[in-house]
């Protein structure tokens, strides 16, 4: 488990299943809702070289990350709980959507069942789709072709923004800021805010009173994250008015969307030319872009060193023989590691087998039997992940997944 790193669509369909299986066994992958909705939406998309829509999906579905990382909540969720004051972490943490806090003896902990996430890309691999999914992709592929980023670029320049009046992307980012910063000195710009977060009129009147109660702080000081969505929305508007970003393609309404899951992670590697260009105007100076195409080459020169090895080593399963980056990798992953992991460079620690306690594996499946039983905390009461006790991740994975064998046969299938 590596740097905490956001993907999108482009960079796992650009690997091969064997590489995306180092991707997850290297890193801890952000699994952004975008990436769940544009998957499905492959349903309906035409089909190439002899593939079903249905095969596309399945492929995707077969090469996204089991053994690490999870799924992050939508955004809008995101950004209400933060307008309400229930803070969402800035700082490369994932807000992982299913999951619930639960008290146990005075301590607090957190478990995450096998996300809905993880559950419907299992089926998907074998083909086997839901008629609402069928539903859902349609309607979502319907959507994106209705995008008029034209509308949005003429409404800019109606007030002003176009080529002349703004020339580079961080010309684009210092308008944007600058609206941010303006639309909390009234109540009624505070209106259009939430008017253009799209925030449902029912949850309007709470936030505002909310904000009222503060003393009427800046946005950035009152909803960090809501500040930060904004930032994103308001910076592509002005970008297509100044023809910094083509509005011939709707599709970039839905690619510039995973700006807004930055904060929840340490890496956002894409092959997305736009994500390229615009992420790193939005990173914290402790994060990093990766081109996905580089990242990609030095996912296949790893999957060449393991394939090298003997076949009974190989079978043991790679959490056993590959739980540390081999001394040969000596290029982009390292040189990530080094910036962002450098602890999980050291050599693993070497365990005796005859010091382990035959009885420890029963103990611990005991515990975590106590901690799923325990009552569950209600949202208000909820703690930070600082204060938590334990957390406990569920995951569904597959033994064998392109070339390799996961998990060993040591791990029973109800295990």
């Amino acid at each position: 488990m590596g740097p905490i790193t956001l993907f999108d669509k482009s960079f796992l369909q650009a690997l091969s299943t064997d590489e995306a299986v180092w991707f997850d066994n290297f890193f801890y992958p952000v699994v952004a809702p975008l990436f769940y909705i544009e998957t499905l939406a492959d349903l309906y998309k035409n089909p190439r070289d002899g593939k079903t829509p249905e095969d596309e999906v399945g492929i995707i579905a077969a090469k996204t990350p089991q053994l690490h990382g999870g799924p992050c909540y939508f955004h809008m969720e995101l950004c209400i709980q933060d307008l309400l004051g229930n803070p969402v972490p800035m700082t490369g943490q994932i807000p992982m959507a299913g999951m619930r806090q639960v008290v146990r003896d005075g301590k607090e902990g957190a478990i995450a069942d096998v996300s809905r996430e993880a559950k419907a890309f299992y089926r998907w691999q074998s083909g086997n789709f839901f008629e609402v999914e069928r539903l859902h992709a349609r309607e979502w592929r319907i959507q994106v072709e209705n995008i008029d980023l034209s509308a949005i670029e003429n409404a800019m320049r109606q007030i002003g923004i176009n080529s002349k009046t703004c020339k580079s992307l961080d010309a684009a980012l210092r308008l944007a800021e600058a609206v941010v910063t303006g639309l909390t000195k009234t109540p009624s710009r505070f209106d259009g805010m939430l008017e253009v977060l799209e925030i449902p009129p029912q949850m309007r009147p709470h936030i505002k009173e909310r904000w009222k109660r503060k003393g009427r702080p800046p946005l950035r000081a009152f909803s960090p994250y809501a500040a930060h969505v904004l930032r994103v929305e308001l910076f592509f508007r002005v970008a297509l008015g100044a023809n910094l970003v083509a509005s011939t393609r709707p599709s970039h309404k839905v690619d510039m969307a995973y700006l807004f899951y930055l904060p929840f992670c340490t890496l956002f590697t894409s092959s997305d030319k736009l994500h390229r260009l615009c992420a790193p105007l939005f990173m914290r100076p402790n994060q990093e872009f990766v081109w996905g195409l580089d990242l990609k080459a030095e996912l296949g020169a790893l999957n060449s060193h393991f394939s090298a090895l003997p076949a009974e080593v190989k079978q043991q399963g790679i959490y056993k023989f590959a739980n540390r980056l081999p001394a040969e990798s000596q290029g982009l992953i390292r040189k990530l590691f080094e910036r962002h992991t450098p602890s999980l460079l050291k050599p693993a620690a070497v365990v005796d087998p005859a010091a382990i306690n035959k009885n420890a594996h029963k103990k611990l499946l005991e515990d975590v039997k106590r901690w799923e039983s325990a009552p569950t905390i209600p949202a208000s009461r909820r703690s930070t992940s600082e204060s938590l006790e334990t957390m406990i991740i569920k995951r569904s994975i597959s033994r064998t997944r392109g070339s390799w064998v996961q998990i060993g046969p040591e791990v029973t299938d109800e295990n």
